[in-house]
């Protein structure tokens, strides 16, 4: 405890408060479904909820097109703590973004690209709030249920695999601002942009990383 000024009170460090743990799971529940989040990837996702870098995607703002480096932020970090883990690409919403922040209610949701990061049967998504300002934060899913919002639904890096991005400044915050000039820009374009974004602009293209086997195809070798 740091010590009081002259005439002044001694107070003690402000600590956040801890990120609160639901969990979605598809209508219909497969019977493979984790009963529920194991205890020790539910303090590692506490801690990282504690992060100045989670802490701004709390709002629409700041979540939005954050989910590649936010995603790959706490990937890295779980991996760093022995926790296996990747990325997940999602595509194609099913759902309007009227809603949504920065460009996404201009644009065509089946457009729209996604990413959350993977543990297990688990998607974590930390930037769910620029479609839907009222989602939980983060928003944690079984994989089976995603489906039920997106078209698309694969690994973009499994645990297995060593990288999580081709390009390190794919793990750069967005710069402030940039959901007002996209939002700007798809009003008068009518959501076709272009959208400058200076952590992309110049890098190597968005590719999906992921090209191990699956389990079924290591199953049956």
């Amino acid at each position: 405890m740091p010590p009081a000024a002259a005439g002044g009170t001694v107070c003690a460090p402000i600590r956040p408060a801890a990120i609160r743990i639901d969990i979605r799971r598809p209508t219909t529940s497969p019977t493979c479904a984790p009963a529920s989040l194991p205890a020790e990837l539910a303090s590692q996702l506490d801690e990282f909820g504690r992060s100045e870098t989670a802490r701004a995607c709390e709002h629409p703002a700041g979540a939005y097109a954050n989910c590649l480096a936010v995603s790959g932020l706490c990937a890295q970090r779980l991996r760093d703590r022995g926790v296996p883990c990747g990325l997940l690409h999602l595509a194609g919403s099913r759902e309007p973004c009227d809603g949504g922040a920065g460009r996404w209610p201009f644009c065509d949701p089946a457009d729209t690209q996604h990413w959350t990061v993977r543990v297990a049967s688990w998607s974590i998504d930390w930037t769910a709030r620029q479609f839907r300002a009222e989602a939980r934060w983060p928003e944690i899913e079984t994989v089976d249920a995603l489906p039920i919002r997106w078209r698309l639904v694969e690994d973009w890096a499994c645990e297995r695999c060593a990288q999580l991005v081709v390009d390190p400044r794919h793990l750069e915050l967005t710069p402030a601002g940039l959901d007002r000039e996209h939002r700007t820009v798809a009003r008068a374009s009518r959501g076709r942009g272009p959208f400058a974004d200076p952590r992309h602009d110049g890098t190597p293209a968005l590719v999906r990383l992921c090209a191990c086997p699956t389990e079924a195809a290591r199953a049956a070798a």
